[in-house]
C-alpha cells in the first residue's frame, strides 16, 4: 500500500510542478496570469503521468541519449493519445501546434518534443532522486493522510469539471447560435438600407448576444472553449471595429 501511495504522491507533485511550468510560459506569452489545464486545481495530470510513465520504464537507462530520446517518444505519445481523447470525449481542444513546424495533426511537435526529452532527463537524473528521497523520508501514517487529501481534492475537482460540460456545450451553442442570428439580421438590414447605417451600428446585435452569453461562461468554461474560437475570433473583430 505505501508503493501506491508514493507513486500516487509523485504523481500529484510532478502534476503540480507542471501546472507552474505551463503557467509561467503561458502567462509570459499573453502578459497576463493564465490559469493552464483541464481542471480548476495547480496540477496538470498528464504532466504527472509523464513523469511516472518516465519513472517506470526509463529509471534505469544510463546513456542520456536513449534517455532522451526514449523519453521523447514517450511524452509525446502521451500527449498525442491525451489529446485525441480528450477532443473525442469533450469536443475540444486544450493546445494546438499546428503553426508549428514538424507538427502530427497539431497535437504534437518537435520543438514540444525536445522540451519534454530534456525533461525526461532531468526528471530520472536530478530531480526524481530529490523528490524520492523526500517521500521516502514521510512517515507512512503521513503519507496515508497527505495522499488521501490529495486524492480526494483532485476527484471532486475532476467529477466538477466534468459536471460542468454538462451544461457548458448548450452554453456556446446558445452563445454561436446567438451570434449568428445577430449578424445575419444586421447584414440583412444592411442591404436594405445601406446608406443608412454604419459599421458600428451592424455589429451591435452581435456585441449585445456575445456579451450576454458570455458573461453567463465562468473561468474555466471559458479555457475550455477552443471548440468554438473561431466564431469567438470573428465576433470580437466585428465588435473592435464598431469601437
Amino acid at each position: 500500500m505505501e508503493f501506491i501511495e508514493k507513486y500516487f504522491l509523485w504523481f500529484m507533485i510532478y502534476s503540480i510542478l507542471g501546472w507552474i511550468y505551463e503557467t509561467l510560459i503561458c502567462s509570459a506569452e499573453q502578459q497576463k496570469f493564465i490559469n493552464r489545464g483541464f481542471l480548476n486545481g495547480p496540477y496538470c495530470p498528464i504532466y504527472g503521468c509523464g513523469a511516472i510513465i518516465d519513472i517506470i520504464f526509463l529509471e534505469n537507462i544510463r546513456n542520456y541519449i536513449i534517455l532522451f530520446l526514449a523519453g521523447m517518444f514517450l511524452t509525446c505519445s502521451l500527449e498525442y493519445f491525451t489529446s485525441w481523447g480528450m477532443e473525442k470525449m469533450f469536443h475540444a481542444r486544450w493546445w494546438d501546434y499546428s503553426d508549428r513546424k514538424l507538427n502530427i495533426n497539431g497535437r504534437v511537435c518537435l520543438l514540444g518534443g525536445v522540451v519534454f526529452g530534456t525533461f525526461s532527463v532531468i526528471l530520472i537524473k536530478f530531480l526524481h532522486l530529490i523528490t524520492s528521497w523526500f517521500t521516502y523520508k514521510i512517515s507512512e501514517p503521513v503519507l496515508l493522510i497527505l495522499s488521501l487529501i490529495l486524492f480526494i481534492s483532485i476527484l471532486v475537482d475532476a467529477v466538477y469539471t466534468v459536471a460542468r460540460f454538462a451544461k457548458f456545450e448548450k452554453k456556446l451553442k446558445k452563445l454561436t447560435n446567438g451570434m449568428d442570428n445577430a449578424i445575419q439580421t444586421a447584414n440583412q438590414y444592411k442591404k436594405v438600407i445601406l446608406y443608412k447605417i454604419s459599421e458600428s451600428e451592424i455589429y451591435e446585435k452581435a456585441s449585445a448576444a456575445y456579451i450576454s452569453i458570455l458573461g453567463k461562461i465562468n473561468s474555466q468554461e471559458r479555457r475550455m472553449s477552443t471548440r468554438y474560437n473561431d466564431a469567438l475570433q470573428k465576433i470580437k473583430e466585428a465588435i473592435k471595429r464598431k469601437n
